[in-house]
């Protein structure tokens, strides 16, 4: 094959490859194939991704190549048409603690854009949702009301002004607090402000002197901008005066209804809740991210853990009963008296000292762990009293046991910080959304409901989101949690999440390089990567697969048949070109295989299990 139309080589001979030649068509699915050992991978990883890699890095500038790393030239005497090459393998080479699903698949990006821009924040003490009021927002609301109301719009008289509270005055003469509310009331006239409004006797005072106003300070008392009534027509004015409030009264707005039922209604310029005063964090992308300090959680610093008593230590078989030592730190002679309490606190409660502590009510067990209020301070409480003789060398190897990492006790693991956490999105905080698997995520996000002004600005972040959720689900995914831990991944799992991340980038004019991909899958999610890797093809990409699945072979373009032997026998090719023809080939193993002349037979009759056997407790 032309370059144009395909990779050749020519004159491989990296590790036990004879000097061989080949084509590999561009824009196609080809599969390598062969017997362990005849040299497939020396073929796909150091022969043509080597040569991919090395070619691209050095297409970088100086500067760039030196965060690289540098790949040796292989043992090859030309390749031609090679694009810039991934390799997707069977190795998770992650120790990031921080790394997790969602961050590698880079869902977490798009979930702290979503959320800084559609998110809600919902006050922790009162649960009623905190927002910022603009001028705009404001004037909507009152123009909701019926019309020809009537409504001053006013701002806090004190803002601005350096006096002091009545109080704080007392030790002071009186001469000197009366001076400082007249000079307040000279620059506020001098701004221009005329009117105050008294919240007390709900009255209105002209302003013809300083001394038209006779109270002692401004507690309950406004200025007066303006006197309208509700009617469309009025909006921008409304507008203006509430603007002119934010500017003079420090970012504070008032709305008086008059009438017969008078009511005051509050607005801020400031974040924060206005039934509790609570203020709060605008939603920004980076107060979603535990990487950094700006949102991390100040208790774990962002990982999700943190090193303290470990319960699981503590009570390591939950299948044992109080009676039978399942609070294992308790069989210790010098605790021997926290036991006997434990005891009798248990019996003065009614907690059964006979039944397996996992099979006691939830009630129970905290009250066993955590203690009651005046009767029992709880296993917890054993330790902490522990804590306190930490200078006895003896007390800390004992508590060096029973310490290991647990969740992080502020938002349970969620490894934002406090405001972070506020911030909802249909009910789920980010924390909450990211401990979802991926199929009960994809499912919170096709159903998500948002209002039209909402959707206009998610409807691109949903889309990634969902896309790249897809991808995880087809590759067979769809039991790991967002929040897992990328370190904690087998080679198989990393290796499909790098393949989804990959479909989800949309890259194209690339060649991927992939190491038996189908290991580890179930037979019912083959076709789902095949189909996935056809994706990968189909968008613009040239992808070179070793593999051995009869499956995956039939599903390719072209094939490339490696052997006949391994190691020295191998380093040969047997064959390439579309599968029908590799069918044909007499001299092929693999062939011979799929052609069921050979097969690996089942055996018709089982080993009898021995009786010993070995038994794992409490696995978690």
């Amino acid at each position: 094959m032309p370059e144009q139309e395909a990779i050749v080589v020519r004159g491989a001979r990296v590790h036990n490859l004879k000097n061989i030649s080949f084509s590999i068509p561009h824009n196609q699915l080809t599969v390598v194939t062969g017997v362990s050992g005849s040299g497939k991978s020396s073929l796909a990883f150091d022969t043509i991704y080597a040569e991919g890699q090395r070619r691209y890095v050095e297409s970088l500038s100086a500067y760039a190549r030196q965060f690289l790393e540098r790949m040796n030239k292989p043992d090859v005497d030309e390749v031609l048409g090679i694009a810039p090459a991934i390799a997707i393998n069977q190795k998770n080479s992650t120790r990031n603690p921080r790394s997790t699903v969602a961050t590698q698949t880079e869902i977490y990006d798009y979930l702290r854009l979503l959320f800084a821009r559609v998110g809600t924040t919902i006050c922790d003490n009162c649960h009623q949702v905190v927002k910022r009021d603009t001028p705009q927002s404001i004037a909507d609301e009152i123009l909701a009301l019926p019309e020809a109301t009537r409504f001053y719009v006013l701002f806090p008289a004190s803002a601005g002004t350096d006096y002091v509270s009545e109080e704080e005055e007392k030790p002071k003469k009186k001469k000197a607090k009366t001076v400082n509310v007249q000079a307040h009331l000279m620059s506020l006239m001098q701004r221009g402000f005329t009117r105050l409004f008294t919240e007390k006797d709900q009255q209105v005072v002209e302003l013809q002197t300083p001394d038209s106003f006779t109270g002692k300070n401004f507690d309950g008392v406004y200025v007066l901008i303006d006197r309208l009534a509700a009617r469309e027509d009025i909006r921008t004015r409304l507008t203006d005066s509430i603007e002119t409030c934010y500017r003079d009264g420090h970012g504070q707005a008032l709305i008086q209804l008059v009438g017969d039922q008078p009511q005051t209604l509050r607005y801020s310029e400031q974040f924060k809740c206005k039934r509790c005063d609570i203020a709060y964090v605008w939603p920004e992308p980076q107060l979603f991210s535990f990487n950094n300090p700006f949102g991390a959680c100040a208790t774990c610093q962002g990982f999700g853990n943190t090193i303290g008593l470990d319960l699981n230590l503590v009570i390591p078989y939950r299948d044992l009963s109080l009676k039978a030592d399942a609070v294992e730190p308790f069989t210790k002679p010098h605790l021997a008296d926290w036991r006997a309490a434990m005891f009798r606190f248990a019996e003065s409660n009614d907690i059964p000292l006979d039944v397996p502590f996992g099979e006691l009510a939830e009630m129970d067990r905290k009250a066993i762990v955590y203690g009651k209020k005046g009767e029992w301070p709880g296993v917890v409480g054993a330790f902490e009293w522990l804590e306190k003789k930490k200078y006895k060398l003896h007390v800390r190897v004992f508590l060096a046991k029973y310490r290991g990492y647990t969740r992080c006790p502020e938002g349970d693991g969620g490894r934002l910080r406090r405001e972070a956490r506020a911030i909802k999105l249909n009910g789920k905080s980010l924390g909450e959304i990211t401990a979802l698997s991926i199929t009960d995520a994809a499912k919170f996000f096709n159903t998500l409901t948002l209002t039209k002004e909402q959707s206009a600005i998610a409807d691109r972040l949903l889309k990634e989101i969902t896309d790249r959720l897809k991808f995880l689900n087809d590759v067979g995914l769809e039991y790991l949690s967002l929040d897992r831990l990328a370190a904690t991944l087998s080679g198989g799992e990393a290796q499909r999440i790098q393949l989804a991340t990959h479909l989800g980038a949309s890259l194209v004019g690339a060649l991927y390089v992939l190491d038996e991909p189908s290991i580890g899958l179930h037979a019912r999610d083959g076709a789902r990567l095949i189909k996935l890797l056809e994706n990968l093809r189909d968008i613009g990409n040239t992808v070179l697969v070793v593999e051995h699945d009869p499956e995956m072979m039939r599903a390719a373009d072209y094939v490339l048949d490696i052997g006949p032997g391994a190691g020295e026998l191998g380093g040969e090719v047997i064959y390439e070109g579309a599968l029908k023809g590799l069918l044909k080939h007499k001299d092929s193993l693999t062939a011979r295989y799929l052609r069921h002349e050979l097969q690996i037979k089942v055996p018709t009759e089982r080993r009898t299990p021995r009786k010993e056997s070995l038994k794992l407790r409490g696995v978690r």
